[in-house]
C-alpha cells in the first residue's frame, strides 16, 4: 500500500464551521445583540442562500452602519483566527508520519486566508502544502491534485485522499486513481454521486483507518 495521503483543510482537519459560530458569538457580545440576535445569526447560517444574501439579511435585521460587503470583509479578517484544529489532529498527523506516511495538504483559498487556521504548528506536519487559489486553480480541477503530485514527486495513483466534500475531494481524487475517505460530519451518503472507499463521521476515524491498513499491509 502506498503510504501517501492528501488531506483537505476546512471541516476536515480544522473546524471552520465552528469558527463561524465563534464569530457570531463575538459579534453578539460586541454589539449587544442578545440571545435572540445570536439565534437569528445561527438560523441565517443554515439558510441555503449565497453569502451576499446572508450578510445583507444581517445588516437589514440589526441596522448595522456597515454595508453587507463591509461586514463580509470584517468577517473574513476575523474568522480564520477563530478556526481551531479538530481535536487530536496534530497528534494523529505526527503518529502517521512516524509510521512512514508522507502527508500533503490541498486546500482551496489563499495562503494568507488559510494559514491562520493552521494552529498548533499544523503546517509543519506536511511534506507538501498547496493553497490552490494561489496556483490559479481550485478543486475539483484535476490540476490542483497534479500540483501536489509534482511537488511530492510521486504518483497519485494508489494514494489516499481524505476530505469532507464529495465533489471537490472524493470524486476528483477517485478519478485520478486515489482511494478516498469521506468525512461526513454525520451527513448521509447520497444515492447518486461519488462513492468513497470509506465513510467516517470524524477525521479521527480516518486516521485510524489509515494506520490500521498500514499495519495490516493492505
Amino acid at each position: 500500500m502506498k503510504k501517501f495521503v492528501i488531506f483537505d483543510l476546512d471541516d476536515t482537519l480544522v473546524d471552520s464551521i465552528g469558527g463561524i459560530d465563534r464569530w457570531f458569538v463575538e459579534l453578539t457580545e460586541q454589539r449587544a445583540l442578545g440571545p435572540d440576535g445570536l439565534a437569528f445569526l445561527r438560523e441565517e447560517q443554515q439558510r441555503p442562500v449565497s453569502p451576499a444574501e446572508t450578510f445583507r439579511a444581517i445588516v437589514d435585521r440589526f441596522g448595522f452602519t456597515e454595508s453587507p460587503s463591509e461586514l463580509r470583509q470584517l468577517f473574513w479578517e476575523r474568522w480564520p483566527r477563530l478556526v481551531r484544529p479538530v481535536e487530536g489532529v496534530p497528534e494523529h498527523l505526527r503518529a502517521l508520519r512516524g509510521q512512514g506516511w508522507r502527508t500533503a495538504l490541498l486546500t482551496n483559498g489563499r495562503e494568507d486566508q488559510q494559514r491562520p487556521k493552521m494552529r498548533d504548528d499544523l503546517g509543519d506536519l506536511f511534506d507538501v502544502l498547496c493553497f490552490a487559489h494561489d496556483e490559479g486553480v481550485s478543486k475539483p480541477d484535476p490540476e490542483a491534485f497534479r500540483i501536489v503530485e509534482r511537488r511530492a514527486a510521486t504518483s497519485l495513483e494508489g494514494g489516499w485522499m481524505v476530505g469532507d466534500s464529495l465533489s471537490d475531494d472524493i470524486a476528483s481524487a477517485a478519478a485520478l486513481g486515489m482511494s478516498t475517505i469521506w468525512v461526513s460530519g454525520g451527513r448521509e451518503l447520497p444515492d447518486d454521486g461519488a462513492l468513497p472507499n470509506e465513510v467516517v463521521e470524524t477525521v479521527s476515524e480516518a486516521f485510524r483507518i489509515l494506520s490500521s491498513r498500514r499495519e495490516a499491509g493492505v
